[in-house]
């Protein structure tokens, strides 16, 4: 694990934007076997968040709707299971009654299954890195989450920027890795290259961008893509 960590702590120490912590996440959520990841910084005692960084785009409205909605109506259990610190897993258990409508708010975007690593600050806990999926980690992807996740908290943190921002039209890590070499001039096969893949799945990643944004071809969806600030 130490080469992991070592491998995102650069990745960390580059990052110069919330787009850039969301694109971490995603790999980091990715890498460990999860489906997606955020972070919260809460605003005080858990009651409001300052920001929300969220690698799922589906995300984009959830979060002021929670928030903000009457189905957050204690912050209770969330402090019960930040408090035990390390890293902490959510399931459905959690929900005593399967009609909990708070439970089919999280079942619409993914947020019943993950693992919370709480972030804490002269003992109080101000915030959390979530993966979303019902992934367990061993003790060393544990300590590895651990350490990245704090490193990755005090970076977004150092922006001091708030609200709440989520990916853009839904691009996979795979396909914003794809782009962001692409914008910096690499042709197809120097990007399958540095990524370990073939060429022909670089042009299909493309592919899949160009539908997603609409563009005609490779030039037109760079471009589009910077536009939107997707990467």
């Amino acid at each position: 694990m130490l080469g992991f960590a070592e491998d995102y702590l650069g990745r960390i120490r580059a990052a110069t934007s919330d787009h850039d912590i969301i694109a971490i996440l995603a790999r980091l959520a990715g890498d460990l076997g999860f489906r997606s990841g955020y972070l919260i910084e809460y605003a005080s005692s858990l009651k409001s968040a300052v920001r929300v960084l969220d690698s799922n785009a589906g995300r984009a409205g959830w979060w002021d709707h929670y928030i903000s909605s009457g189905l957050r109506t204690s912050t209770q259990p969330i402090a019960d299971i930040l408090d035990k610190g390390g890293v902490q897993y959510f399931d459905g258990l959690r929900f005593a009654d399967p009609r909990d409508p708070l439970l089919a708010f999280a079942r619409r975007v993914d947020m019943v299954d993950a693992a919370l690593v709480p972030m804490s600050f002269d003992s109080e806990v101000i915030g959390l890195i979530g993966l979303s999926g019902a992934t367990r980690l061993n003790a060393e992807q544990e300590r590895a989450l651990q350490f990245v996740g704090y490193t990755l908290f005090s970076q977004a943190r150092s922006f001091h920027v708030s609200g709440i921002k989520t990916a853009g039209a839904g691009l996979t890590p795979r396909e914003r890795e794809v782009m962001v070499l692409s914008a910096e001039g690499l042709t197809a096969q120097q990007v399958a290259d540095e990524l370990g893949m073939s060429p022909r799945t670089v042009n299909q990643h493309m592919d899949n961008v160009a539908g997603k944004l609409g563009t005609k071809n490779r030039v037109h969806t760079v471009a589009e893509a910077i536009r939107r600030e997707l990467f």
